[in-house]
């Protein structure tokens, strides 16, 4: 009976530790966050700036596109040629050169979706198939009609094609394709 007492006051001291310690939660490693803009330069606010893996920083130095397009850190684009333009404010040049609207053309493929599904709500549409099974009699006519036909246009197309390569003209060879291209065209119709 003594042990009793001091049973329960390490149980007691054991249960307020427990108590008492912050628990941590177990969370599952969530998918690292895409970028909501291309890789590319812009000019924004009088600065021109790069935009690398979705994060934007000051370029300090020039750029060169695979166009062979170079960005100056003073905004100052130069050609190839020589040529030189200044990107003008609220445009961005994407890694191929293209000078693009930096709101509208440079937002990633998941950006895009996620404002549309903002906008518009959700995008995906589902398509009912019929079960598999045997065609109904009517679209398996159709469709050997349709193949017929198309069989006869691929001949069609054959001889017109041959007729041209005879160029204009009066000739044998040319009387004989022009009846079969008329014979091909009947059955069409």
């Amino acid at each position: 009976m003594r042990f009793f007492p001091l049973v329960s006051c390490v149980l007691g001291v054991v249960l307020l530790a427990t108590l008492a310690t912050p628990s941590v939660a177990q969370t599952t490693p969530s998918a690292p966050a895409r970028p909501a803009m291309k890789d590319g330069v812009y000019r924004k606010g009088g600065l021109t700036m790069r935009l690398q893996a979705g994060q934007s920083s000051r370029l300090s130095a020039p750029v060169t596109m695979d166009n062979g397009l170079t960005i100056r850190p003073d905004g100052i684009m130069v050609g190839k040629d020589g040529t030189r333009q200044m990107l003008e404010e609220g445009k961005a040049v994407n890694l191929q050169g293209q000078i693009v609207n930096l709101t509208d053309d440079m937002m990633s493929a998941p950006a895009i979706e996620q404002r549309a599904r903002q906008v518009a709500g959700v995008t995906e549409t589902k398509v009912s198939m019929p079960a598999p099974g045997p065609l109904p009699a009517r679209l398996t006519a159709e469709l050997n009609r349709t193949e017929r036909r198309l069989a006869l246009l691929q001949q069609l197309t054959d001889k017109l094609a041959e007729r041209a390569s005879l160029a204009v003209g009066q000739n044998a060879a040319a009387a004989t394709l022009d009846t079969q291209i008329r014979e091909l065209d009947a059955q069409l119709k």
